[in-house]
């Protein structure tokens, strides 16, 4: 699994050693070093490497059943603040899978997509058969959705050629603790609980269906598991909407006190809306379960420790 020390490939490696299976993870620790993986170590075999070089890819076992490639530079911080860097690991890591993958035993894998891949889509819930669009060339937020769309073509067009059945999951604002620090959840986290100013980038009135952690790792293992998932893209979410306003009402009542946004004009946003349609993914027996308010405390509470315990020390 590439990326498996990352938000979701860390609760992925948790579920498979749960199933009983033997896991190998490859990741240079990027993002949060290997910290999600502590208290496990001993349970699954890691590989440090940097998907973008060859030699690393090299280190590898071949004789893997299945693969998740999960490695990638996500966060909206990035997208804007190093845009190329995201472009040349995603596609490059991207394309170093594929290659990697002919030399190998696998005969399924999943690619980690996004929900951005869709741009700004223009029906709702929007279904997998939507146009994938970059709307923005110019816009550095689009580096991050212009590099799963060439990912996904990657994996399909190669996937084909070499005889390997795949899956694609496009994620839709997946949430949960440890989920990194450049999301919008962290950081309205840390905004109340070290008592910054409240900013908000918009007008609050953008909506997204936040999707808890454990429902998206029960997507991508019911996709991948199920002979209906073959070759096949799905969508992953919970097609709850729900308005920035909204969430930050939720988050208010969490942390005990009514939170007085501080709305800023936001050049070169994304999409005002992200809605998906799971009615793909509910055939093969997917219900998503977690409620945002369940999922939000849990988050809270562990961000909330986190930032506590830092600014304490």
């Amino acid at each position: 699994m590439t990326g498996g020390a990352g938000f979701l490939g860390s609760n992925i490696v948790n579920e498979l050693l749960n199933l009983g299976e033997d896991v190998v993870v490859f990741d240079n620790g990027f993002r949060q070093d290997f910290t999600n993986l502590e208290g496990i170590e001993e349970k699954f075999s890691l590989i440090k490497g940097d998907i973008t070089k060859k030699e690393d890819w090299e280190k590898l076992p071949k004789d893997f059943d299945a693969a998740y490639h999960l490695a990638a530079i996500n966060g909206t911080k990035y997208f804007y603040e190093i845009p190329e860097e995201v472009l040349r690991v995603n596609v490059n890591g991207t394309m170093n899978f594929v290659n990697w993958l002919q030399s190998t035993k696998v005969k399924r894998f999943f690619f980690s997509s996004s929900s951005e891949v869709y741009g700004f889509p223009k029906i709702f819930p929007t279904p997998e058969t939507e146009e994938l669009s970059i709307p923005d060339p110019t816009n550095p937020r689009f580096s991050y959705s212009s590099s799963k769309i060439l990912g996904e073509i990657i994996v399909i067009n190669f996937a084909r050629s070499f005889g390997i059945d795949y899956s694609i999951g496009r994620i839709h604002n997946a949430y949960g603790s440890q989920m990194g620090f450049e999301h919008v959840m962290p950081e309205f986290i840390k905004r109340c609980v070290l008592g910054e100013t409240f900013t908000v980038q918009g007008d609050g009135t953008e909506s997204r269906c936040f999707c808890y952690v454990s429902d998206v790792i029960k997507a991508i293992l019911t996709i991948t598991e199920n002979e209906g998932g073959k070759n096949q893209i799905f969508n992953i979410g919970n097609p709850h909407e729900t308005s920035i306003n909204e969430l930050i009402e939720i988050l208010g009542k969490i942390h005990g006190t009514e939170i007085i946004p501080e709305y800023k004009n936001f050049s070169k946003p994304g999409t005002k809306r992200r809605v998906p349609d799971i009615t793909k993914l509910k055939k093969l027996g997917y219900t998503p379960l977690v409620t945002l308010d369940e999922g939000l405390k849990k988050t809270y509470d562990w961000y909330a420790n986190y930032y506590r315990n830092k600014n304490h020390n």
